[in-house]
């Protein structure tokens, strides 16, 4: 039996038609069948995943030879199932989507989890816009486990994956998807299948892509009308909240070329675009060379792909280099497959956002004016190594040049993964396989802080002397498992057994060097230069786990399908009486095309079901508390503190889960439908309770009584409205939503807010808002402030409504537009960028008629919209419930400072206020690709086998409805925060792809 190719095809199913006479075919493709009572007219029904199904006519022969041609309407109902075992997606009880590694290759950025995004139904991304932090990924709201080539590695991150080297990924969305892995595919699984040789013979590709960016989709503009300062008067180490520029005003101003204050200079606004001159261009290299080749028992394919990442801000610039090496082999019953990748990575900074000291916006956009041009600090030096150059002498402020050259932190990684598969098929119906994973990672880590440096986001000190910290980081982790496969089949009847052990073994450690007090010689960055005695630190954890687990599948006539699954792991984290933990799940599938009589247009008909149960172990030592070991606790001498946990006698966290769904593949292909409804519930929380003082400790290790629920919905329409000689459409729609509730509370350990009770939503944000009156209006003091209420309250919840995604592409003969359309719909998130704005007195809405009445007329001309309380006087219990309220209101009259009011309204971003929590709603032109396949002929001439050239663009367009001064893509998924983002950017370029 061979494939198109002519290589073997194994695991190919061989029945005597009409009896239950059958065989499957082992590694090389060949197979053995007894048809002595078969008769002389006897029929073979062939059939295998991806391939068109076939009949051969004995007619008396004693060899045969079948090659199988792939089934294009069918071969993308193949998916990657746990254990890298593929299936047919008709077959299984739960929902699974499949991206094919076409649609990576092509819009190629830094990251290949971005090319994901609205691709997959109930797959949340996160894009973040800050350099080198690659997306998060979410399904059904969790965490999923990635596994490459069957392996779960460690320390492998779907960042690490390079585009071009990718086949396909299969997502299996639920805990029945990837029951097999245990604990660790509780919340799904990422399933990446690299690229193997395919044809025989030598294949050497080259895929060069380039993208630079041109433009921003969201940009923290600030007003250009008013100066640094406070109170309308221009002054130093302050807020924006200073005198009126461009109006003949003058004031003593830093020259950064004399290094000098200098008097009588005029109040003018040189840096109009401060932010955007400190930006650089930001580009992506992203090239990849691949060799490949296929011989009759066995074929490898090597890659190299390097990556080059210059980010917006100067300094940042990530180099990735990955080489790679697949191969395998078949003789006879035996196989063979085995791979080995090295990835290294490497950047001189990635400091310098977010909300805070030694942040570029914090320090250029929030809280300094443009009286001055950024580009005059480029020298940002007045005594080299000793002084920086800045307009602010202070503890607080510094120069960006000065932070992004001087202020950094450094990383370089190795990390090495490799797996091994060994194969023998028994006999025709039973095989034994051993697959060995190993991944290791090495990290060298480097902090710097400049003298005069005002920030010092690692080591925290606030001397100005330096500092310098070192950390180095080590991991290993061996993936081992040992299977036994069967597939018979009886008649109409079929079963798969397999039967496997794990173990799993995975060891982290670092080791850290600091100075303590500064460095004693200016811009020497060694532990030697630590003015008081380098300190060092050390960590270091292990975990060990062995499992055995099992799956049965039976089916019937193609049409019925049960999976039952079971686990049972031990793990060294847990406590010796709860050590071992089982974990069953069941699914199955029911084919209602193969039973009902045939409809029209209808091509295939299913439903399924599933439910399994999780249990996940604790973390390296949460049981198993140590003495905290300090040095120089007295005297130079070190000491130890005794924990002050016990460990408590706790069962592993439980998941039930459950879902059911429909599919549906209609019109020969041309239209495909998927909806699934998933249900999950979580208990035995395992938390920190409390104990008596008199026992010596504090807390100890419990399970809580409090339950959580989610529950959602997925939708996939799949279609191809257009399909003529020249003309193609193609294009896809996915949907989802999640809702998460309270399913039991627990009497001690519950939160006991008002708005927590069983039905009520867990993924609440609550803060305090203003007090208000019966109508909702802002209650003022007698300060003509808002007041502040004591108490919080729910502001909303942060997931959203639902998420979506529409691709398309387009063929029209030698040419193909792809593009898609992605977002979210509903949510709150807290604009950090916003608040500080406003609080810096950078907002540009802050420049209207009452600042200038303030700052130019000399008058205060503002009145906060809302009410005043005239008399009477209110009671509230705990939690902010009204118990008493006879107050009297009136409209408020108070008139107050424009800036004074402001500040109360917009505090330090540290503390969110109601009014800066928006809609994240947002509708993104995600990737747009136009690409030219050059017509054979002239690749001929060229040498080539096939060639393309494609215009490509990313984040080309957004819409969103509350934010608008940064990109709510990048909110954080489980807070719904933004931390005073970097600017998003748009992206364009192109991709060369060559084949030989």
């Amino acid at each position: 039996m061979t494939d198109a190719s002519g290589a073997g095809v194994a695991g190919a199913t061989v029945i005597v038609k009409g009896t239950p006479n059958g065989t499957t075919t082992v590694g090389d493709g060949s197979f053995s069948l007894d048809l002595k009572n078969a008769g002389a007219d006897a029929v073979l029904q062939i059939s295998f995943i991806g391939m068109k199904p076939v009949e051969v006519a004995v007619a008396g022969a004693s060899q045969l030879n079948v090659r199988l041609e792939e089934d294009t309407q069918l071969v993308d109902a193949v998916v990657v199932t746990a254990l890298g075992v593929k299936r047919e997606e008709k077959a299984l009880g739960y929902a699974v989507q499949k991206v094919s590694g076409d649609e990576l290759g092509t819009v190629k950025t830094t990251f290949v989890g971005t090319a994901l995004t609205g691709k997959v139904a109930g797959l949340q991304v996160r894009n973040s816009t800050e350099f080198g932090s690659a997306p998060t990924l979410r399904i059904r709201g969790e965490s999923p486990l990635l596994v490459v080539d069957g392996v779960p590695y460690e320390y492998v991150a779907l960042s690490e994956l390079v585009a071009d080297d990718i086949e396909s990924i299969d997502v299996l969305k639920g805990a029945s998807a990837s029951a097999l892995y245990g604990a660790k595919g509780g919340s799904g699984a990422v399933m990446v299948t690299t690229k193997k040789a395919k044809k025989e013979g030598l294949d050497v590709s080259v895929n060069s892509s380039l993208m630079a960016d041109v433009g921003f989709l969201a940009f923290p503009d600030v007003q250009t009308q008013y100066s640094s300062g406070a109170g309308g008067k221009y002054l130093l180490n302050d807020a924006v909240w200073g005198d009126k520029l461009d109006i003949g005003r003058t004031a003593t101003l830093y020259n950064p070329y004399t290094y000098e204050n200098e008097p009588d200079q005029p109040l003018v606004s040189r840096g109009r675009n401060n932010f955007e001159n400190f930006l650089q261009t930001s580009f992506v290299a992203n090239n990849t060379v691949s060799i490949a080749y296929k011989g009759k028992l066995g074929s490898f394919r090597t890659s190299v792909n390097h990556i080059y990442n210059r980010g917006q801000y100067p300094n940042t610039k990530l180099n990735k280099t990955n080489y790679s090496l697949n191969g395998d082999l078949k003789y006879k019953r035996f196989s063979l497959s085995a791979g080995l990748t090295y990835n290294y990575a490497t950047y001189p900074n990635n400091y310098g956002t977010g909300y805070g000291k030694g942040s570029y916006i914090y320090n250029l956009v929030i809280f300094q004016g443009t009286e001055y041009d950024i580009r005059d600090f480029r020298n940002y030096w007045v005594k080299p190594d000793e002084q920086q150059n800045w307009v602010v002498n202070g503890s607080w402020y510094d120069n960006p040049y000065f932070l992004a050259n001087e202020n950094t932190h450094g990383d370089k990684q190795h990390l090495v993964n490799g797996y091994l598969t060994l194969g023998y098929d028994l006999t025709s119906w039973l095989k034994l396989s051993a697959r060995t994973g190993v991944d290791a990672k090495n990290g060298r880590q480097e902090w710097r802080e400049a003298w005069s440096s005002a920030a010092a986001p690692r080591s925290g000190e606030s001397h100005k002397k330096g500092y310098y910290e070192i950390q180095k980081r080590t991991g290993f982790s061996i993936n081992q498992d040992v299977m036994f496969t069967a597939d018979k089949t009886w008649g109409g009847f079929g079963l798969n057994v397999m039967a496997g052990m794990n173990a799993f073994y995975r060891s982290w450690d670092t080791l850290s060097g600091y100075t303590q007090g500064g460095l004693s010689i200016p811009g020497y960055y060694s532990l030697k230069a630590s003015v008081n005695p380098a300190l060092a630190a050390s960590t270091m954890s292990r975990r060990r786990s062995m499992s055995l687990y099992g799956k049965a599948t039976l089916s019937w006539k193609s049409m019925a399908y049960v999976d039952v699954t079971a686990r049972n792991d031990w793990s060294s984290t847990l406590p010796a009486e709860s050590r071992s933990y089982f974990y069953p799940s069941v699914a199955g599938s029911f084919i209602l095309t193969e039973a009902l009589p045939k409809m029209r247009g209808v091509d295939l008909l299913k439903v399924r079901g599933s439910w399994t149960r999780t249990k996940m172990d604790l973390g390296v030592y949460d049981i198993d508390r140590s003495y905290t070991i300090s040095a120089d606790r007295w005297g130079g001498m070190s000491g130890a503190d005794y924990p002050d946990k016990i460990r408590g006698s706790v069962n592993p966290e439980t998941k039930d889960a459950y879902e059911v769904g429909v599919a549906g593949i209609f019109f020969g292909n041309r239209l495909r439908a998927d909806v699934t409804y998933y249900q999950t519930l979580s208990y035995d929380f395992v938390k920190d309770g409390t104990v008596s003082n008199a026992s010596g400790f504090t807390h100890k290790k419990i399970n809580t009584k409090e339950e959580l629920l989610r529950r959602g919905a997925e939708v996939m329409l799949s279609a191809t409205p257009v399909k003529t000689k020249d003309w193609r459409w193609d294009t896809g729609v996915n949907w989802s939503l999640d809702r998460y509730y309270y399913h039991k509370l627990d009497p001690e350990y519950s939160n006991a807010s008002p708005w927590v009770y069983e039905g009520a939503r867990w993924d609440w944000i609550a803060i305090q808002d203003w007090e208000r009156d019966p109508d909702g209006n802002i209650v003022h003091g007698s300060n003509g402030l808002p007041v502040l209420s004591q108490y919080k309250s729910k502001r909303g919840v942060y997931t959203p409504d639902w998420i979506w995604g529409w691709t398309n592409t387009v063929k029209l003969k030698n040419f193909t537009l792809s593009f898609s359309f992605d977002g979210r719909v509903g949510g709150i998130g807290f604009s950090t960028t916003d608040q500080a704005l406003w609080n810096g007195g950078s907002h540009p809405k802050s420049a209207n008629q009452f600042r200038y009445d303030e700052v130019v007329n000399g008058r205060k001309t503002f009145v906060g919209r809302g009410v005043k309380v005239v008399s009477g006087s209110v009671d509230y219990d705990a939690y902010g419930r009204i118990l008493r309220d006879d107050r009297v209101f009136a409209p408020n009259d108070r008139v107050v400072s424009y800036e004074a009011y402001v500040k109360e309204y917009n505090p330090t971003a540290y503390r969110p206020r109601w009014q800066n929590y928006f809609d994240q709603s947002f509708i993104k032109l995600r990737d747009v690709s136009l690409t030219w396949n050059i017509p054979q002929p002239w690749c001929a001439k060229l040498g080539l086998k096939s060639a393309s050239l494609s215009f490509i663009g990313q984040n080309l367009l957004m819409w969103t409805k509350g934010f608008k001064y940064s990109d709510p893509d990048s909110i954080d998924l489980s807070t719904g925060e933004e931390n005073l983002s970097s600017p998003s950017l748009r992206l364009i370029g192109y991709n060369l792809k060559l084949n030989f």
